[in-house]
């Protein structure tokens, strides 16, 4: 069964602030299709960041409070990926935190964390190529 990744990214609280990033499977290619959402937040340790999969979403509904801004189709995926996508996102937080203890806390990890897992499967040849520079453009202020 083909699957459909995106990058879906919220609105900041102003301009210069950030904004979430996560990433987003579905089985459908529209606005109201059900995805799972993959994703990395803070915990009760402000440097430390742990991974987090939330089932059953709209692909466009709000996180939390913070309202959804807009997306990106990265391609398609097979059952391997989707089996595989906790493991890559455990594997990215890692690395998000051990990068985190040499830069700061300040630094932006949702962002990071998702460029690291589309990086590893282009470079796997399981997402088409051109979908990390696309990630890589995507808004992450404002």
């Amino acid at each position: 069964m083909v699957a459909y990744l995106w990058l879906v990214w919220y609105e900041s609280s102003c301009r210069m602030s950030p904004r979430h990033w996560a990433l987003a499977v579905t089985y459908e290619a529209h606005d109201l299709a059900y995805a799972t959402f993959y994703e990395v937040f803070r915990d009760g340790n402000a440097a430390h960041y742990q991974p987090r999969v939330v089932r059953r979403v709209h692909l466009t509904s709000k996180h939390g409070n913070t309202p959804y801004a807009g997306k990106l189709l990265l391609g398609e995926i097979n059952d391997q990926v989707l089996g595989a996508l906790e493991m890559y996102s455990e594997t990215a937080t890692e690395l998000v935190n051990s990068h985190t203890k040499k830069r700061g806390i300040h630094e932006l990890a949702c962002h990071d964390w998702a460029i690291i897992i589309v990086r590893s499967l282009e470079d796997a040849l399981l997402l088409p190529r051109g979908a990390l520079s696309r990630v890589e453009k995507s808004p992450r202020f404002g």
